[in-house]
């Protein structure tokens, strides 16, 4: 199959098209598919709110495209091992395929960013709807890829995502305590 019979695959037959994805291995498809969608969503990013908060100038658009895709193949990684424990098969390059294959509808984002600036409350409005949707399109996306890709059922593929999301957390809560109490030693 070409790109597009791929990239409408994952839009009206998803469940089919990530199995095919995760058998082919399309990792450069892949990878351009989510950089792209990393790098229009950084471009339209609004950082006005952060900045009241702290003064921060928005990242290069390059570095936070180049750390999305370092999350993508960190989370293939944890999702790959914690989906082995429900008896997973599939190898990492195809999950990790159909995952960056996933992202797709993310390219809504942007013009979701576009529409709340440009138009008004209407656009806001608007523009909210399309965001909420593409994010959750992205998130039901993603849960049917690795689904697909490891031959699990959807709960088994839900809760692998539990586990991964709440592990991530334990380690963030884990370094800040060590870091919290260093820190007072320090001090």
């Amino acid at each position: 199959m070409n790109i597009l019979e791929l990239l409408e695959g994952v839009i009206r037959k998803p469940a089919d098209t990530f199995r095919l994805i995760a058998e082919e291995k399309p990792v450069g498809w892949a990878l351009l598919i989510f950089a792209a969608v990393a790098v229009l969503g950084s471009m339209t990013a609004d950082y006005s709110s952060l900045e009241q908060i702290i003064a921060v100038t928005p990242p290069n658009i390059f570095l936070q495209a180049a750390g999305s895709l370092v999350g993508l193949v960190i989370a293939t990684a944890l999702l790959h091992l914690v989906s082995r424990f429900f008896r997973g098969t599939g190898d990492y390059w195809g999950l990790f395929s159909a995952l960056g294959f996933a992202q797709f509808p993310g390219f809504l984002t942007p013009v979701a960013e576009l529409l709340k600036r440009v138009g008004g409350t209407a656009g806001a409005v608007l523009g909210g709807v399309l965001q909420l949707g593409a994010g959750i399109w992205v998130l039901v996306l993603w849960v049917i890829a690795l689904r697909e890709s490891r031959g699990i059922t959807t709960g088994e593929s839900i809760l692998t995502y539990v586990i991964v999301f709440f592990g991530f957390l334990a380690m963030i809560f884990i370094v800040v305590v060590w870091m919290f109490f260093v820190l007072g030693k320090m001090l």
